[in-house]
């Protein structure tokens, strides 16, 4: 069995940066300006192995990988109410079925591994949206708490850009500038 490192070195050519991966190219607008990270660019890898739009799976925007720690991210580039729970929800599934079969054709093994989905979206600036960020801070949102109950992913963050770069210091131990 290989291990995640195999992983990385096969998709090399997706190292990218928070930044990158964060880019909203409707409103031109990146979440996160970080470039000191590397990150897999997920959503290129989905876009080259599926080339006919209406076939692509949905997927998460970066993979951030620690040891046997794998991070899923999805950024969205809007207020926690305005998130569908539905696509975020199949940005998982999809995503981790998609990334699972890629890492089962380098012979890794799963098991091994523990997979966190993050969903980081815009920082709440007007009270009203304070208020409602600061009440659910710790709280699971767009109904994800179902996938870490069932074991589809270990744990499940969604927060704004600031807790999201506070909570990545802490963990990660590296700074993160969002």
């Amino acid at each position: 069995m290989s291990d995640i490192g195999q992983f990385k070195s096969k998709y090399n050519q997706y190292k990218d940066t928070f930044k990158s991966t964060s880019y909203d190219s409707e409103n031109e607008f990146y979440l996160c300006t970080d470039e000191s990270q590397d990150v897999i660019n997920f959503d290129m890898i989905i876009e080259n192995n599926y080339p006919d739009s209406n076939r692509r799976p949905k997927s998460f925007d970066a993979i951030y990988i620690r040891e046997n720690i794998v991070y899923c991210i999805e950024f969205k580039n809007q207020k926690p109410s305005k998130i569908k729970n539905s696509e975020i929800q199949e940005k998982l599934e999809h995503g981790k079925d998609e990334l699972i079969t890629l890492l089962q054709k380098e012979n890794i093994d799963t098991s091994d591994l523990t997979f966190i989905y993050a969903v980081v979206y815009r920082e709440c600036k007007s009270n009203r949206d304070k208020f409602k960020c600061g009440v659910v801070q710790s709280q699971i949102e767009f109904g994800l708490q179902k996938y870490k109950d069932s074991g589809f992913v270990k744990d499940v963050f969604t927060s704004d850009v600031a807790f999201f770069t506070r909570a990545f210091k802490l963990k990660e131990k590296k700074e993160l500038a969002c």
